[in-house]
């Protein structure tokens, strides 16, 4: 689920409220689909559990797709970093079939102070200070393609997804892949190898 879909989404929820609702947070978001806050989120999160029971009891009223759509908006909406913490953040996208790359939201190529800061966990010696680095201080964002219904989406991946790409892409590691802080660090050096890669070949 893109930004813009999960806005549109929510604020389609958020239209059947009136203003003071508990549902009104659902008009709350920031244009790129960043709650206001953490208490914002968890309200939005509360709502959505309502709502979720709305489908549930009356499911002729909805269409077939719309707890999937509920759920993947819920799990968007968790994760996704709030206003303050997204100035250097940025997307690291990973596939099943073993990859990683990394792009800014609007996607665009790495530049600056990102671009040299990722470069970072390419150079000799051990990586895992400067991939660290880039999880502490720029809070990448794992997204992977996923079937949702009939279409694939853009989504956040959920932490079996990152284990399994890590494993596809260091199976010949002697690393265990059942730790997600792991993973992560694993999947920002892929992210920056294959930046590199590129980086080179142009």
């Amino acid at each position: 689920m893109t930004p813009i879909e999960a806005y549109e989404y929510a604020s389609s929820w958020g239209s059947f409220a009136r203003s003071g609702d508990p549902g009104a947070c659902m008009y709350g978001f920031n244009s790129d689909c960043r709650p206001q806050s953490e208490e914002h989120r968890q309200d939005v999160i509360n709502c959505m559990k309502t709502c979720r029971l709305n489908v549930v009891e009356r499911p002729e009223n909805f269409d077939d797709d719309e707890l999937e759509k509920m759920d993947a908006f819920v799990e968007f909406i968790s994760k996704r970093n709030g206003k303050g913490k997204s100035a250097g953040s940025f997307i690291t996208e990973i596939g099943l079939c073993g990859s990683g790359t990394c792009c800014t939201h609007g996607g665009n190529d790495l530049e600056g102070e990102m671009l040299s800061d990722t470069n970072d966990c390419n150079r000799s010696g051990d990586a895992e200070l400067a991939c660290k680095y880039i999880l502490d201080n720029y809070k990448p964002e794992f997204r992977i393609e996923r079937r949702v219904g009939d279409v694939y989406q853009n989504v956040i991946a959920s932490k079996e997804e990152k284990l399994q790409v890590c494993r596809e892409i260091y199976g010949g590691s002697d690393t265990n892949f059942n730790d997600e802080d792991n993973a992560n660090l694993y999947l920002v050096w892929a992210a920056a190898s294959d930046l590199e890669a590129m980086q080179e070949a142009k």
